[in-house]
């Protein structure tokens, strides 16, 4: 009880004295430096040193130990400003199913106190892992990273067990450059938060079937479908790489997709099955989404309050998803989900990133 306690108000002073941010330029305040065990050790040498010197009155002994506590308390100012030349931005995360690794990207920038490069090897792990509702265990990886080198970008990872939208905690950069003899640390908060999708499994979900025939006088709707070729269009940002007419992009460079007219036009809406645990019942819905998204079929989903119109989409996948993560405090309401073209993972993400998603949703469909 009393750890606890501590550890609220140890947070509480971390949260005044380096307050979260995107980007954070290191300095006096949020850099933390104490001799390591071999620092302590290398003082307690000196201390030895000087007196047996002044015990034997060895002139060379004294002068020894002075040079080494000279060597001590240059590296202490050394060390410090080279820790204290870090300076890091973090960009969002992108989406991930439960039980996978969301990847932090922190990328380099320059100090505005410091032209010089910070050297040396930088060690990065997460502060508080059971703030994110996880199990007990203890993530306690350590990641290295050669602060000195070109690569400009650091990365991250931290497994993510349950749904939902998590805030992401500190993240503690250690450095014992160049000596060892001292430990510079900090601990930083980007502010970031991240949408962690219900993890995909098999499951029966309830299908509800809404045949619009009627509705539109019989007429034929053209939608993307798997029936009878219709026409080429403009590729727009967002629809399912599978459409896309990748001979015509090869012969001509324009990007085009295959539209199919459909000779029924049925709206399949998912949702909940009774009689099922909820998590089961979330997953069994994310997988079934997922497999329907990488077929290239149109589905809706209802989910509580929220109604989202069938779409095949990217961004109308991505927002299923989230309504089915932050069930049921879903975020938004039924006329975002029907407008919006926002996808959760990137406001623009481009084709290569798609594609790449595309592979992983195709893969998690087998």
């Amino acid at each position: 009880m009393f750890k606890k306690v501590l550890h609220k108000h140890w947070l509480a002073w971390l949260d005044k004295r380096i307050p979260p941010h995107s980007s954070h330029a290191l300095n006096m305040r949020s850099v933390f430096i104490l001799p390591s065990r071999f620092g302590w050790g290398f003082i307690v040498m000196c201390m030895c040193l000087f007196l047996l010197g002044t015990n034997y009155q060895n002139n060379l002994m004294l002068l020894l130990s002075y040079l080494l506590l000279s060597v001590m308390l240059i590296t202490l100012f050394y060390s410090y400003q080279n820790f204290a030349a870090i300076a890091l931005s973090a960009s969002s995360p992108k989406t991930v199913f439960a039980n996978t690794s969301a990847h932090l990207t922190l990328n380099r920038i320059k100090h505005s106190d410091y032209k010089t490069t910070p050297e040396g090897l930088l060690q990065a792990h997460w502060l508080e892992i059971n703030k994110l509702q996880l199990p007990r265990r203890k993530d306690t990886s350590t990641i290295s990273f050669d602060i000195g080198n070109r690569e400009q970008r650091l990365t991250v990872p931290l497994l993510l067990h349950t749904r939902g939208e998590h805030r992401l905690p500190r993240i503690t950069f250690k450095s014992a450059y160049p000596f060892g003899l001292y430990h510079c640390w900090t601990h930083l908060d980007f502010d970031v938060k991240v949408i962690v999708y219900p993890e995909p499994k098999a499951g029966p979900v309830c299908e509800v079937v809404h045949n619009t025939e009627d509705a539109v006088g019989g007429k034929e709707d053209d939608r993307q479908g798997n029936e009878d070729f219709f026409a080429l269009t403009d590729f727009i940002e967002g629809e399912p790489l599978n459409r896309v007419a990748w001979k015509q992009v090869a012969k001509t460079g324009n990007w085009v997709v295959k539209q199919f007219s459909e000779q029924k036009s049925d709206d399949v809406y998912l949702s909940l099955p009774t009689n099922t645990p909820l998590e089961e019942g979330l997953s069994a819905l994310t997988q079934k989404i997922v497999s329907m998204q990488s077929q290239g079929l149109h589905y809706g989903l209802k989910l509580g309050s929220a109604t989202f119109t069938p779409n095949n989409s990217i961004s109308h996948m991505h927002q299923c998803l989230k309504a089915l993560a932050t069930y049921p405090n879903t975020p938004f309401d039924a006329s975002s989900a029907k407008s919006s073209s926002h996808a959760s993972i990137s406001p623009a993400a481009p084709l290569a990133a798609q594609a790449a998603d595309n592979s992983d949703f195709q893969g998690l469909s087998k």
